[in-house]
């Protein structure tokens, strides 16, 4: 009898580094990109792989959504005459987890929690002082952000994009509006449909205590925000510029290797490049504001449709 597996089990699995065989039975429109460390076989590649009847090795089917996922693996069940688990949910929930976990705390006593959306390697953070958060590069579901604060019983003050994105969907405008807080951006040339304070040198958002003060460095496509003179917040780009000088977060995660003891992503300490943009033009039209897209299309968009 199939076994289903949470988002989050999933995950738990892929951080630990356990060994398993990922059937991947979504529809040929998505993309095969995804992050997981290991390689997914397609289901209609047929099963002959030897890996598929290792009884020490999962197999796990990654169905569309949870009535497919389920349906796939009990058929499979059948032909093989062995037992599989299913990620409860599918492809739309396993892209939509968003893990978090505290790396580090702050001189005033405050927090720093890292966000990882393990699905397309994308982190966000809350530098948290006083009970008020600064949201540093939100993604497109912001609900996951909405529990935590309800949870913790904090409060938003500030949403920042630290450059318009274009390798995923930003959820910052639209939490911005739904806590009714201010949304950062650098300033763009773009034509944006909503209002943003523009980031300079001069203007920086504070939060909290004043004994953790937020400094900028820009480049022409971003800014970094360095905060209590020892969190480095940076794109993998420019990671190698910072080395030694603090704890260095970057915004995308790679590989499930840079995941450390402690659970959270390490950046990595040379120059990473993402050769494999997706729809890069689209999705930054998209989070200019100048078109909207329903839940099915921004899956579309980040997963190379």
């Amino acid at each position: 009898m199939a076994q289903s597996l949470s988002p989050r089990q999933l995950y738990k699995r892929c951080r630990e580094g356990q060994l398993f065989v990922l059937i991947d039975g979504r529809n040929k429109t998505y993309s095969k990109e995804l992050s997981f460390p290991v390689e997914m076989l397609r289901i209609e590649e047929g099963f002959n792989d030897k890996r598929i009847m290792n009884e020490e090795l999962e197999a796990i089917l990654l169905g569309e959504d949870e009535e497919s996922s389920l349906d796939q693996v009990t058929t499979l069940e059948q032909q093989l005459g062995i037992e599989m688990y299913y990620v409860k949910g599918g492809m739309k929930e396993w892209a939509m987890y968003i893990e978090s976990v505290q790396v580090g705390e702050l001189t005033d006593g405050g927090e720093v929690y890292q966000f990882i959306r393990p699905s397309t390697g994308h982190l966000s953070y809350m530098i948290i002082s006083e009970a008020e958060i600064l949201l540093l590069n939100p993604d497109v579901w912001i609900q996951p952000y909405l529990d935590f604060v309800e949870d913790k019983a904090f409060t938003f003050r500030h949403i920042v994009d630290t450059c318009l994105h274009d390798t995923h969907i930003s959820g910052g405008p639209t939490l911005a509006e739904e806590v009714e807080e201010t949304y950062w951006l650098p300033l763009t040339k773009e034509n944006t449909t909503f209002s943003y304070e523009p980031i300079s040198n001069s203007h920086v958002p504070e939060v909290g205590n004043t004994n953790i003060p937020i400094k900028i460095s820009q480049s022409d496509r971003f800014v970094t925000f360095i905060v209590d003179q020892h969190y480095i917040f940076t794109s993998n780009e420019e990671a190698t510029s910072y080395e030694g000088k603090g704890t260095i977060l970057s915004d995308r995660m790679l590989s499930y290797k840079q995941i450390n003891k402690k659970g959270w992503v390490s950046a990595p300490w040379q120059q990473t490049k993402v050769d494999h943009v997706v729809h890069s033009e689209r999705i930054q039209t998209v989070n200019i504001g100048q078109i909207k897209v329903t839940n099915e299309e921004i899956f579309m968009l980040e997963y190379g449709c």
